[in-house]
C-alpha cells in the first residue's frame, strides 16, 4: 500500500497518486516562543500529528507533504526562540509549493496551517494558485476544524484565554508529549485584550485586526489561560480537527471543476 507520507514515495508512486486525485495537504507552521512552560516547536507539533493522522486514515484520499517549519514572525522577535520569515518570502514559499505539485498533476491542495499570523499569507497563496493554475486550492488554521468541540469544553475567559501557549495549545502538548510541558511554570496574560474592538482570541478575533510587538505587552510571551489545560481536552481537540479533516477533502475533491467563462465585451476586429 502506498504511503501517506509525500515523502517517502518514489516518483511513480507520485504521478499514481495525481492520478488517483489524492487531496495534497501543505502543514504549515513556525518555529516560536511559546512562553515559559512549552517548546519552540509547538505549531509543527500540533499541524504534523494532525494532517499525517488524517492521511493516515484517509485510506488514501489525503497525501501530505513534508511541513513547513518557519513562519511570518517578526512580531515576535523579542523573544528568543522564534524565527521569522519575511512575508514576500514566505507567500513566494508556499506558492511555490503549491505550484510544483500542479505540475504533477494535482488539482486540490490545502495549506492547513497552525500559526496564526500566517493564515492571511496562506489564503493569499491558496488564491495565488486559484488565479494562475487549473487546480483548486484552499487554506485554513487547524484549529478551525475544533470549534465545536472546544465551545463545549472550554474553561478559559472569551474573548483572550485561547491564543498562544494557552488552554488550547498547551491541551494539545499535554496530550501529545506530556513529558516536555513544565506546568509548574506557567504563566496567564491577555496582553492584546484591549478593547471591544481589539482583542485576539483563536475563536472569534475583535472587529479591528492589530497586533502589537509582543514583548512591548506581554512578560511570559503567553496568550491566554493555560492552566485550564488538560491531556484529555488535547485529545478531543486533535481527534476533532482529524475526523474534519478527513471530511473536508472528500467534500473539497467532489468540487466540481467549472470551466472559466469570460463575460468581457470582446470587440470584433
Amino acid at each position: 500500500m502506498r504511503s501517506h507520507l509525500y515523502r517517502f514515495l518514489k516518483w511513480p508512486e507520485v504521478r499514481q497518486a495525481a492520478q488517483e486525485r489524492a487531496v495534497i495537504l501543505i502543514p504549515v507552521a513556525a518555529i516560536e516562543q511559546h512562553g515559559y512552560h512549552l517548546p519552540v516547536d509547538m505549531d509543527n507539533l500540533a499541524v504534523e500529528y494532525v494532517t499525517e493522522e488524517a492521511a493516515r486514515r484517509s485510506d488514501g484520499l489525503i497525501l501530505v507533504m513534508p511541513p513547513v517549519h518557519y513562519g511570518f514572525n517578526e512580531h515576535n522577535m523579542g523573544f528568543p526562540g522564534t524565527i521569522n520569515i519575511r512575508e514576500q518570502v514566505f507567500m513566494d514559499f508556499c506558492y511555490d509549493i503549491g505550484h510544483s505539485l500542479t505540475r504533477q498533476g494535482f488539482d486540490r491542495i490545502v495549506y492547513v496551517n497552525a500559526h496564526g499570523s500566517n493564515q492571511m499569507l496562506c489564503n493569499l497563496a491558496a488564491r495565488r494558485l486559484v488565479n494562475t493554475t487549473a487546480a483548486l486550492a484552499a487554506a485554513l488554521p487547524h484549529w478551525n476544524l475544533s470549534k465545536k468541540v472546544v465551545d463545549r469544553i472550554r474553561e478559559s475567559e472569551f474573548p483572550g484565554g485561547m491564543a498562544h501557549a494557552c488552554e488550547f495549545e498547551t491541551s494539545i502538548y499535554l496530550y501529545l508529549k506530556p513529558e516536555l510541558v513544565e506546568t509548574d511554570k506557567m504563566a496567564a496574560e491577555t496582553p492584546s485584550k484591549l478593547s471591544k474592538f481589539m482583542y485576539s482570541d483563536l475563536f472569534g478575533d475583535s472587529p479591528v485586526h492589530f497586533v502589537n510587538r509582543y514583548s512591548r505587552v506581554a512578560r511570559s510571551g503567553v496568550e491566554g489561560d493555560p492552566f485550564k489545560a488538560t491531556a484529555e481536552k488535547g485529545e478531543q481537540i486533535v481527534e476533532a480537527e482529524i475526523d474534519n479533516l478527513i471530511e473536508f477533502a472528500r467534500n473539497f475533491r467532489d468540487l466540481p471543476d467549472l470551466p472559466d467563462v469570460d463575460f468581457n465585451y470582446q470587440k470584433n476586429v
